[in-house]
């Protein structure tokens, strides 16, 4: 028995230091209990209900609760940022098991969108949203009482908002001075909270709004399980061709 536990605590240990405190899980797999760094077979995870985000998506739900969901609601989720179906497919879904990032089509306020979701490496925690709302076909008085009604609608749900001017990172004082009318502004609410939603593409040619929504806590932790996957493929492939140096 003693053996036993010690073992167990040495693989816990090991697994632990192997994903840098990443969240480790039991599971039961044929009759076996095991233990991992990514979510159960059936370990449905919500996220976290206090939070607010877009359609009703809550930061931190996993994969699995986000497919149960869109099942359930018949919503067309499709792979990484592209649009292929227009219903839910499971067995198209099946064959991406390491799909982190998921889109489907919506409406809203009657205008075409597509919502993109990302998850986090391992832990499959959902801690960004990305829509983006279509007015390209829009008259510019009509683009403008949208954006408008857009703003307002964010703001009585999330409070006040700050404002910055859009443009591009390396643009230099002159290309900001020509550029001030067409750059449009990006508005954040949230700013000193972990829970971010920002919106940009107010310009006279926008042809789409995009939101942001970010849960901070949560692309960090996607940030250091990001870097650990790439450090343990990097040390793999240099122990494997390590002859060759």
């Amino acid at each position: 028995m003693n053996n036993y536990k010690l073992a167990l605590s040495v693989l816990l240990v090991s697994l632990s230091s192997a994903t840098s405190a990443a969240e480790i899980y039991k599971c039961t797999i044929d009759d076996k209990v095991v233990f991992q760094d990514f979510p159960c077979a059936e370990d449905y995870e919500y996220g976290l209900t206090a939070l607010d985000t877009f359609d009703g998506w809550k930061y931190g739900m996993n994969i699995l609760a986000f497919k149960k969901r869109s099942k359930l609601k018949n919503i067309p989720i499709n792979t990484g940022t592209s649009i292929l179906y227009n219903q839910y497919n499971e067995k198209y879904l099946n064959k991406k098991p390491d799909a982190r990032i998921f889109s489907y089509s919506t409406k809203v306020a009657g205008e075409s969108a597509k919502v993109s979701l990302f998850f986090t490496k391992k832990s499959q925690s959902l801690y960004r949203i990305q829509v983006n709302i279509f007015v390209i076909s829009m008259p510019a008085e009509e683009k403008e009482y949208f954006y408008t009604s857009l703003v307002n609608q964010l703001t009585k749900k999330y409070s006040q908002y700050i404002e910055a001017k859009d443009y591009p990172s390396t643009a230099n004082i002159l290309s900001k001075f020509i550029l001030q009318d067409t750059v449009g502004t990006e508005k954040i609410w949230g700013a000193n909270s972990d829970n971010i939603i920002s919106l940009t593409g107010n310009t006279t040619l926008a042809t789409s709004y995009r939101l942001n929504y970010k849960y901070i806590p949560l692309i960090k932790k996607n940030i250091a399980e990001t870097t650990d996957e790439i450090r343990l493929s990097t040390d793999k492939a240099f122990s494997k061709d390590s002859i060759k140096l």
